[in-house]
């Protein structure tokens, strides 16, 4: 009786999920957590990481060898992303704004991103290191 229950109240969630995104909500996204990204970077796997702040934050600090292609720009110059390797995006921002990046990607062909959950909050929560300047 209660893996029924279970499985009604499942399947209510994802229908509500489905339907919340199709009227407006924040579209489905591939997301990354900031552990994975470090031991991609630590480990020098091949990894494209872009920053969609501004450049003045991004000059402010961003994760090491992130591309700046702030979020305003993105449809300028995003052929300035590679569609290999791995493209992990992040910024400062809500969920929704990193989402519409991700599907304005995906809508261009790309099918290699991800967006880095929690952002560049949760890479400092971390104490993860940041670069400064241009890069």
């Amino acid at each position: 009786m209660r893996a029924a229950a279970f499985l009604v109240v499942a399947a209510v969630m994802a229908l509500a999920r489905a339907a919340h995104a199709a009227h407006g909500g924040v579209p489905t996204v591939a997301l990354t957590e900031p552990d994975y990204l470090k031991w991609l970077l630590d480990s020098r796997q091949p990894v494209v990481v872009v920053d969609l702040r501004s450049a003045g934050d991004f000059r402010r600090g961003h994760l090491p060898g992130a591309v700046s292609v702030p979020l305003g720009e993105l449809d300028r110059r995003f052929a300035e992303i590679p569609t290999q390797p791995m493209v992990v995006l992040y910024c400062r921002c809500p969920i929704e704004e990193a989402a519409t990046a991700y599907s304005f990607l995906e809508a261009k062909g790309y099918t290699n991103h991800v967006v880095l959950q929690e952002g560049y909050d949760g890479w400092l929560k971390r104490r993860y290191p940041l670069t400064r300047g241009p890069d």
